[in-house]
């Protein structure tokens, strides 16, 4: 498994679900599944690119 994941890959991952989500047979159950994996996916493109040095931390620690 390849855990070395672009944070652009990850943010069309994240895309790919929204899609998924917004399809008209999607049921309530997937539809939280699948908007609930996009919003961990943001947050791991969020903190790849910040490991990646590209961005500073949200909340950074005094």
């Amino acid at each position: 498994m390849n855990t070395n994941i672009s944070a652009k890959g990850l943010r069309q991952w994240a895309a790919q679900c929204e899609t998924r989500a917004k399809d008209p047979l999607t049921t309530g159950p997937e539809y939280e599944r699948l908007m609930t994996m996009k919003a961990a996916l943001l947050a791991l493109a969020d903190t790849q690119e910040w490991l990646d040095g590209q961005t500073r931390p949200a909340n950074p620690v005094a």
